[in-house]
């Protein structure tokens, strides 16, 4: 996870999932939410090809992308915080809509919608009200809240959950609800999401927690997870604060909570990470390809010059692994900067290029055919019906998985060899991807893998690219009950 040294955020994420909440909070669950209903399992039956199914494509000019962003809201709901909390409740409201309204344009061309979930906890003072005063807030088992209409009705519940007398002395355990942000069963972050927790409180805070953490060490955990944390409180109390805020940026993660507008400074915010995960996303490697200068056709003995390309432009620092196939076939000569690559033929015979980037995450590969003189081997080519994806529908429970697998048909692997099977699919195959169209539901990493999100349906787009550039698609129907 990249890391963002600023504060809020912006944009939307996968999953909501039920909350495994230690012993010490209470869970207030408000309306639950409708799903879907349950579906059975469904037989593995022929995959169809499905040539129409719209995928978006990962290419800069996508629109209408979404980048993934948690907010937690912790809400010190003491009674002091009675003079404050319709302010906060009205800031935050208007944040959460700025949020849900803004469109950004992309340096490339990419539209940037934001959605993103939000979360509330409340406290109050454990050494006080009790061990079990911290309260979760949920949405239908989930604490993630996907809209504003759901934030407003939990913030409505906070304030009313406001009474005099509430956390005795003043300083309260902010961190005791920190520690229900930070355990890693209360809150189901998203793999890919942008983490922020923001602080509202009117009052110092003391270390007492049901975790056992100290300043010191709750600092150190929101950095290792990556979570971004501000606080809004009044101007007096920013140094107090400042030990489990990071301090070479303190000036960017405090707010006043007694200014009647302080949302507009946490738009001005909004802003500036938008533009700081854009120009990250733009120095971000999307994909790499590999083309030919010539023909990929070549005469052993002679060569053929290869090219990584590695996109966005805007990546710096570009460097590559080539491998080849069969070093019986053709060999390679690698460039100084690693991004060209000469290849020689040795003896007949088809050889699969690959260029990686530096850490493995992606690839690109080209195929060399290489003839002798005295004759050119025909390969066979391969059609869109030699080619089978499973299953065409699976239903899964939340946080299980499964693989799609891709292969020849047995039809066409029929009275052939394995080592003639494997040459066939080398030499058609350019590559395999894989899209969900609804990742909050079913996301799929580069290896095919299918993980249930949260309760819903998705189609799992599978991409065959050949080596002529044409393409295959295949679609699997996903039920998450």
């Amino acid at each position: 996870m990249r890391k963002i040294k600023l504060f809020l955020t912006l944009f939307l994420c996968a999953a909501c999932v039920v909350p495994s909440i230690h012993a010490g909070a209470v869970t207030i669950n408000r309306d639950p939410i409708s799903e879907g209903d349950d579906r059975e399992e469904t037989s593995n039956v022929d995959t169809k090809i499905d040539e129409d199914i719209t995928v978006v494509p990962d290419d800069p000019e996508i629109v209408n992308a979404v980048e993934p962003a948690d907010i937690v809201f912790v809400v010190d709901s003491t009674g002091s915080m009675a003079p404050y909390i319709q302010n906060v409740a009205d800031n935050i409201e208007a944040f959460s809509k700025y949020l849900e309204e803004k469109t950004v344009e992309h340096m490339e061309g990419k539209e940037v919608k934001v959605k993103p979930r939000m979360a509330v906890v409340e406290y109050k003072d454990i050494t006080y009200d009790g061990k079990d005063s911290t309260v979760v807030h949920t949405v239908g088992g989930s604490p993630w809240h996907t809209s504003t209409e759901e934030m407003v009705k939990t913030l409505q519940d906070v304030k009313a959950n406001i009474k005099d007398g509430d956390g005795g002395d003043n300083p309260e355990t902010v961190l005791d609800a920190l520690g229900y942000v930070v355990d890693g069963k209360t809150f189901d972050f998203g793999e890919d999401a942008h983490k922020f927790v923001i602080v509202l409180s009117d009052s110092e805070y003391k270390v007492e927690n049901n975790f056992g953490y100290t300043e010191s060490s709750m600092f150190q955990e929101l950095k290792e997870q990556n979570i971004n944390m501000s606080v809004i409180t009044e101007p007096h109390h920013y140094d107090i604060y400042k030990s489990i805020v990071d301090e070479t940026d303190s000036q960017k993660h405090f707010f006043d909570i007694e200014s009647p507008t302080f949302s507009e400074d946490l738009k001005k915010l909004a802003d500036v990470i938008f533009t700081t995960i854009i120009n990250e996303r733009s120095h971000e490697i999307k994909t790499i390809k590999v083309t030919c200068k010539g023909d990929n056709t070549i005469k052993v003995g002679n060569t053929a010059e290869l090219k990584a390309v590695i996109l966005p432009e805007t990546v710096t620092g570009k460097k590559v692994t080539w491998n080849v196939s069969d070093k019986d076939v053709a060999s390679i000569e690698v460039s100084e900067d690693t991004l060209t690559c000469k290849v020689t033929g040795l003896k007949e015979g088809t050889a699969k290029v690959e260029a990686s980037t530096e850490d493995g995450a992606f690839t690109g590969s080209y195929d060399i055919t290489v003839f002798d003189p005295e004759g050119i081997s025909v390969a066979i080519e391969i059609s869109k019906g030699d080619i089978r994806v499973t299953p065409a529908k699976k239903t899964i429970a939340k946080k299980k998985s499964f693989n799609i697998k891709v292969a020849l048909t047995e039809e066409f692997k029929e009275d052939k060899e394995e080592e003639e099977i494997d040459d066939i699919w080398e030499s058609n195959v350019d590559s395999v991807t894989y899209r969900s169209n609804k990742s909050s539901v079913a996301s799929v990493n580069a290896k095919g893998k299918v993980t249930g999100k949260k309760k819903g349906k998705a189609i799992i787009t599978t991409t065959v690219i050949l080596a002529d550039n044409s393409e295959f698609k295949y679609k699997t129907t996903v039920y998450v009950k």
